[in-house]
């Protein structure tokens, strides 16, 4: 029982300093083309070749993951993580810069679908808890990573966030070597089957495609929108904050939540709306509420992909993540298109985007009242 613990604990670690590796790149790369000169179109790139890489391989690497073991996939991906913020530090133009973010999202593409499943497995509890406790420890890091590069490119320059996230990616790698145990993957969890009348992965994949453009559109706008209505950079700073606090609080509460998948898309659509507005009182409302329902869509639909085939936990883990990944390339692309020059009508565009997914719902097995059940696989 220490082992599990133990192992459990191991993997939270990963889940949370994979991701705060993550941001810190995230973070850092578009102000190091900057300071290199890069031009908007190739600073939009950056975003571009990332998310190419996070669209097309983690359906790969999921189904790999189901027929190798998955420890060294961990591995090779936080060498490559490693390898990547090393070259990123000794960068001398955008294009370089551009190339390395296609090789991160390479990273990206492996890492997810192999940890994923490696929660389920290996937890002991149900698959909702368990997932509770991945997408905070994930959540925790999304929130400090930006945080802890902003610090250090104030008091060591530009380029220490790769550094660091170098040293970072090496100490994973070798809490992965040392410390996770080997083996094939196996698909006897002993789990019941989801509940009848749930949703077919090709819905919740769709459903993850319309949540990863919201996302996208939410983070590509909503600083611009927010300096527009008279916000400072610290309050905006600020607000993404409370957006990722809010995510964690809805993290933490999705397993207890009777709430189905269509309000969850309908409390997205206003809070989306209630963005648009520009007023602060009310956008300040509307990405707490936003903040809350896309992150109950995610728990909703990763539980219940994971849950859907027992022995193919990988390549559904790779369906979910690169049906996200396709959301985050078409999201800004569409909300640019419908905006024309106003930033408010982006966030329509999302808000109509959530609505739009909620009739789409019937189209799955069994009505949508059904379907949104809370899961229970070890009832």
């Amino acid at each position: 029982m220490a082992n599990a613990r133990s192992g459990r604990l191991q993997l939270l670690f990963l889940s949370f300093s994979a991701q705060l590796t993550m941001d810190m790149i995230a973070m850092a790369a578009p102000l190091l083309a900057l300071s290199l000169s890069a031009s908007p179109f190739e600073i939009g790139l950056l975003a571009t070749s990332r998310g190419i890489a996070y669209a097309i391989f983690p359906f790969l690497m999921g189904r790999l993951s189901d027929r190798v073991d998955r420890k060294p996939m961990l591995a090779s991906s936080m060498s490559i993580y490693a390898t990547v913020a090393i070259l990123f530090n000794l960068s001398k133009n955008p294009i370089e810069l551009i190339a390395l973010r296609f090789f991160e999202g390479l990273a990206m593409s492996i890492f997810w679908p192999t940890i994923e499943p490696l929660f389920v497995k290996g937890g002991r509890s149900k698959v909702s808890e368990s997932l509770r406790w991945f997408n905070l420890s994930w959540g925790l890091g999304q929130i400090v990573g930006p945080f802890i590069g902003g610090i250090l490119i104030t008091a060591f320059g530009i380029r220490s966030p790769f550094q660091s996230a170098s040293l970072l990616a090496i100490a994973n790698l070798a809490l992965i070597i040392g410390a996770l145990p080997a083996g094939a993957p196996s698909g006897d969890l002993g789990r019941a089957r989801p509940d009848e009348g749930a949703l077919p992965p090709s819905s919740l994949i769709f459903i993850n495609v319309t949540l990863g453009a919201i996302l996208s559109i939410f983070f590509a706008f909503f600083p611009a929108l927010g300096i527009r209505a008279g916000f400072s950079a610290l309050e905006v700073g600020s607000l993404l904050l409370l957006f990722g606090i809010a995510r964690l609080a809805a993290f933490h509460r999705a397993p207890s939540m009777k709430m189905g998948l269509g309000p969850r898309l309908g409390l997205a659509s206003l809070g989306l709306i209630l963005i648009s507005t520009g007023d602060r009182a009310a956008m300040c409302l509307g990405a707490i509420t936003t903040s809350a329902a896309v992150s109950l869509i995610y728990a909703y639909s990763i539980e219940r992909m994971l849950s859907a085939m027992e022995d193919r936990l990988g390549s559904m883990a790779g369906a979910f993540e690169g049906s996200l990944g396709v959301g985050f390339m078409i999201g800004p692309l569409l909300a640019g298109l419908f905006a024309g020059g106003s930033l408010s009508n982006a966030f329509l565009a999302a808000s109509i985007l959530s609505a739009a997914a909620i009739p789409a719902l019937r189209f799955g097995k069994g009505p949508e009242g059904r379907a949104a059940r809370p899961c229970s696989p070890n009832a």
